[in-house]
Parts: C-alpha cells; sequence; structure tokens
C-alpha cells in the first residue's frame, strides 16, 4: 500500500516538473498553415520588428531621438486590460504606418537598400497574420478606425517618424507579449491544479489516503 502511494505522489511530481519545463521553453517560429498561436506568433512579430528597427538605424542613423509627438495609438499602460477591438485598431495602425515607412524608403530615402525593404515588408506581413489571430482568440472590431498615420515633410523628421514608430510598436508588442504570457500561464495552470487534485484525490481515496 506504501509503494502505490509514493508511486502516485512520483506521477504528480513528475507532471509538475514536464509542466515547468513546458512554461520556460523558448516560443518556436510558427510555420505555414499552423493554427493560431498567439503567444508564439507575438514573439515572432516582436522579433521581427526589432530587426527591422535596427536594419532602419543602420540605413538612417543610429542617433535620431525621438520623434516628439509620438503615437498615442501605440500608448498602453503596463496594467491596461487587453480588448480585442483596441488590439485589432493598434495592429492596423502599425501596419498602415510600416506601408508609409516602406514606401518612403523604397521611393525617396533609401531607394537602395533593398535588405530594409525585405524587413519591412515581412514585418508587415507578420503584422497582418498577428492582427487575425488576436482577432479569433479575442475577437472584437477596430470602430472607428485610427486615421491613417502621415509621415511628416522633411527627411530627417521622417526619419525620426519611422524609427519612433518602429520601437512603439515593439514596445506594444512588448506589453501585448507579457499579457498573454501571464494570462496563458495562469489559465494553464489552474488546469493542471485541478486535474492533478482530481487524480490525487481519486488515488489517495482507492489507497485508504486522504489529504
Amino acid at each position: 500500500m506504501t509503494m502505490n502511494y509514493r508511486t502516485g505522489f512520483l506521477c504528480v511530481w513528475m507532471v509538475t516538473l514536464m509542466a515547468n519545463a513546458d512554461a520556460g521553453r523558448s516560443p518556436r517560429k510558427p510555420a505555414p498553415g499552423d493554427k493560431c498561436r498567439p503567444r508564439d506568433l507575438i514573439g515572432l512579430t516582436k522579433s521581427h520588428m526589432e530587426a527591422t528597427l535596427a536594419g532602419f538605424n543602420r540605413a538612417n542613423g543610429k542617433h535620431l531621438e525621438t520623434w516628439s509627438p509620438g503615437f498615442p495609438e501605440l500608448e498602453v499602460h503596463r496594467d491596461s486590460p487587453v480588448h480585442g477591438s483596441d488590439v485589432q485598431c493598434s495592429l492596423s495602425f502599425v501596419t498602415q504606418g510600416l506601408g508609409e515607412v516602406l514606401d518612403d524608403q523604397k521611393n525617396n530615402l533609401n531607394p537602395k537598400a533593398a535588405s530594409l525593404h525585405k524587413k519591412l515588408q515581412d514585418t508587415i506581413s507578420t503584422v497582418g497574420r498577428l492582427a487575425a489571430c488576436m482577432k479569433s482568440v479575442l475577437g472584437g472590431e477596430c470602430s472607428p478606425r485610427p486615421s491613417p498615420p502621415a509621415l511628416p515633410t522633411y527627411s530627417f523628421e521622417k526619419k525620426q517618424w519611422g524609427h519612433t514608430l518602429l520601437k512603439a510598436a515593439r514596445d506594444y508588442l512588448g506589453w501585448l507579449q507579457r499579457k498573454f504570457y501571464y494570462r496563458i500561464t495562469n489559465v494553464s495552470v489552474k488546469k493542471r491544479v485541478q486535474y492533478k487534485g482530481s487524480k490525487l484525490d481519486k488515488y489517495l481515496e482507492g489507497s485508504g489516503y486522504h489529504l
């Protein structure tokens, strides 16, 4: 009887170790045709944004500072709740803004920076995939849609504008990533605790042991 109890305890302990290992695993890169995996796709989009920001700074200058008006459409408080409609509006704004940056880089500021153009195109595509994924998970419609972002007139201001937009988008994705990590973790922990508690209760009842 004692042997069975120890075996059951060992099984529960092993499940706990496996759950902790899963929680610490890095998000994998989603493959084409994958189902919507929010945490993985947010992480992928953020990494694209960071790479694009680095490429943008190499092509346009590394000391651009911040475009002072900023982008209120992407400003969120650390404790702000996640609403599907707000996420759709923010991601739509990012897509439109990056489209403006890409067009200006190709046709004005850096027409020969093919690597940057490719990074921008890939990032725009990934943001679009993320928006569709978020819609399937959170629902919500962006209404009314934010006004399309408009580039400033002068070249240096355009560079500051693009630099600041990429940073704001990266930070927004970082916020969304943290929100989804804690959201998924909390749900998973609750389910695991319920599952392990139920299995352990049944085992203990059958073996004569009780909590």
